[in-house]
């Protein structure tokens, strides 16, 4: 008798295409963060090719392990219910907010000028690329806000609907 994992036939099809859909979810993070990497690009293309399942589930171990050891735990697509599309589109607006914030901190005399909030101990910000995460941060959880609120559809150009201000008498 052979050794059974308790899955039914069904269930490993889904695993796999869920693993498989995590290593494409992967490619497209790098795409537009403009990660290169060749090592593990090279592992995501042959792991997208895996035929089954638990050959798919080792790639996705390694890919994983790789991705931790160089640091880019950035690229790990999210567990979050919202679609990959629209996480992926936040993550693009975010590396654009980290960039212009990176800019702007180094900017004349604005690093000594900036402050923490005060629940973050307060104080300047030890470096532009602290800064810059802090506005990422920030950035991504409004748009969540936002495309949870139906405020945005999660597509790029951000164009967020925002209600009239009423009119004061």
């Amino acid at each position: 008798m052979g050794w059974s994992s308790g899955k039914t036939q069904e269930e490993i099809i889904m695993e796999y295409e869920k693993t498989i859909n995590r290593m494409k979810s992967m490619q497209t993070i790098m795409k537009e963060q403009k990660v290169k990497n060749p090592t593990l690009s090279g592992l995501l293309e042959t792991g997208v090719k895996a035929t089954d399942e638990k050959s798919a589930n080792q790639f996705w171990s390694s890919i994983r392990a790789l991705v931790k050891a160089m640091s880019l735990d950035n690229l790990i697509p999210s567990r979050s219910s919202t679609p990959q599309e629209v996480q992926a589109n936040i993550l693009t607006a975010c590396a654009d907010v980290e960039e212009a914030s990176i800019a702007f901190f180094n900017h004349g005399m604005v690093s000594q000028v900036i402050f923490r909030h005060g629940k973050s101990g307060g104080g300047t910000f030890a470096t532009a690329e602290d800064y810059a995460k802090v506005m990422s941060q920030m950035t991504a959880g409004k748009l969540r806000q936002h495309y949870n609120s139906k405020a945005w559809n999660g597509e790029l150009p951000i164009n967020i609907a925002v209600a009239p201000a009423e009119a004061t008498e």
